[in-house]
């Protein structure tokens, strides 16, 4: 009796498992580049639209629209019997696409969690984007020197192609006009200062860290609120 049930639930386990992986698996940002790079057959595709493809992509990441009618159609030129990695913009789109994947027989599907938005936070490699003209390096004891110049600095880490970044620019703007005379803003880009985010251990974008009389006293990460911001000088 002891063995059936065993092997009852055995089934059942390896049942489930078959349906959870053919149904896609969501992976985080860091195992999905990890999955991808262990798959040299893998197929890498962006489901977005062809202007935000053209905003920058993951590297090697081919284009097929999900949104577009002939979206099956574009599918069906994939092959089967290979890996298929899939990302959005932050994951809805891609969470469809899988649907529409395995519906048409793909079996080995990623879904990257978090979509591009995710994946370009985490200062992970991306094609096609175009560099900030006006971006400068700063030395570390320039930037120690600016620091202890103010009695409050904050620094605002960012690259052009970081969808988050982007949206926190004008309130950092709004603020530092704000603030003038009480806080020192000073944009920092990711691309052309990898020894500062290496100094300060900035691995995610947009960062915020905030100096006050020379001392890191807040180090935040990701989106932030205005009255968030204005607390932290408070």
């Amino acid at each position: 009796m002891k063995n059936f049930i065993l092997k009852i639930t055995l089934t059942t386990c390896f049942y489930i498992g078959i349906a959870s992986f053919c149904s896609g698996q969501i992976l985080s940002t860091d195992d999905f580049e990890k999955k991808y790079m262990a798959s040299p057959q893998a197929q890498l595709i962006d489901v977005r639209t062809a202007g935000e493809f053209g905003g920058g992509h993951l590297p090697k990441a081919v284009n097929i629209d999900f949104k577009k009618e002939d979206f099956e159609k574009q599918i069906q030129q994939l092959d089967k019997t290979k890996p298929i990695f899939v990302y959005c913009l932050a994951g809805g789109r891609s969470g469809q696409a899988v649907q529409v994947l395995q519906k048409n027989g793909f079996k080995e599907i990623y879904d990257l969690q978090g979509g591009y938005l995710k994946w370009t936070t985490k200062l992970k490699p991306v094609e096609g984007v175009q560099g900030e003209a006006t971006a400068q390096s700063v030395h570390p004891e320039q930037l120690k020197y600016l620091i202890a110049l103010h009695d409050v600095v904050i620094l605002d880490f960012y690259a052009p192609w970081c969808g988050p970044c982007v949206k926190m620019m004008p309130i950092v703007d709004k603020l530092a006009e704000e603030l003038k005379g009480k806080v020192h803003f000073m944009k920092i880009n990711a691309d052309a200062n990898k020894e500062i985010l290496s100094l300060y251990g900035i691995d995610e974008i947009p960062s915020f860290l905030v100096f006050k009389k020379g001392l890191l006293t807040q180090k935040a990460t990701g989106l932030q609120e205005e009255a968030s911001i204005k607390k932290w000088v408070e």
